[in-house]
């Protein structure tokens, strides 16, 4: 009998296992409250959050074409930052269906690992909170001195830390980023459709695999392995 291809499951975070919109876009409303700017919809804040917070907070400013020097935008960026800390999962929850998913996949034998741009700590903070019983084999967010996605240095770690190669591991997400993490790891990945990017956007993306739903993320993660178990075969 042949090793399973696929040996462990990496995961974005926001808009592919946690809905953490309202409470990022309330944290940008605060810091922009500084500049006397109104508070950035739903669907902006969907379409600058992906590649961390700082460059969330430069989205936004951008959109509302407001401009600050540096040491203004530090301010900014350290208000925004200790209001999220201090609500940070006031609103966010995990998708429907994500929590029995991780499960069925813990005990099929998958490690299952977390790889986000969201701050370190915050990352942390809001898995165990969410997903408090749940044993991750991996959390990581940003630290200082460690590339963000869609650099592949986080998947490579993750993959030294666990004996496995790039190929063994399944990176999921939600976004371009995540899909250019997956290919410059030359990785298998699979995208959502139900995170912060239009799915026609996904689509757009070369070789996308994009699912609509929990049962269409299961299905596709077997999919892989039978695909890859045929071609050892």
């Amino acid at each position: 009998m042949q090793e399973p291809v696929v040996k462990a499951i990496l995961f974005d975070l926001d808009g592919t296992l946690v809905d953490t919109i309202e409470d990022i876009r309330r944290s940008l409303a605060h810091a922009l409250a500084g500049e006397d700017l109104s508070p950035p919809s739903a669907t902006l804040t969907q379409h600058v959050v992906g590649r961390g917070l700082s460059n969330a907070l430069k989205g936004v400013l951008a959109w509302y074409d407001h401009r600050v020097d540096e040491q203004r935008f530090d301010q900014l960026y350290q208000d925004m930052l200790h209001y999220y800390r201090e609500h940070f999962a006031v609103y966010s929850h995990p998708y429907e269906g994500v929590v029995e998913l991780l499960g069925h996949l813990h005990r099929q034998g998958f490690l299952i690992g977390i790889f986000s741009n969201k701050e370190d700590g915050l990352t942390k903070r809001i898995v165990s909170t969410l997903f408090p019983d749940f044993p991750f084999s991996w959390v990581r967010g940003m630290q200082d001195g460690f590339p963000r996605k869609p650099d592949r240095s986080g998947i490579d770690y993750f993959c030294r830390k666990v004996g496995l190669h790039p190929h063994e591991v399944l990176y999921v997400g939600d976004s371009e980023v995540d899909w250019q993490t997956a290919r410059n790891a030359d990785c298998p990945h699979v995208l959502v459709s139900w995170g912060f990017r239009p799915k026609e956007e996904l689509l757009a993306l070369q070789d996308a695999v994009v699912v609509d739903t929990i049962h269409e993320l299961e299905d596709a993660i077997y999919g892989i392995q039978r695909e890859g178990s045929e071609k050892q075969s």
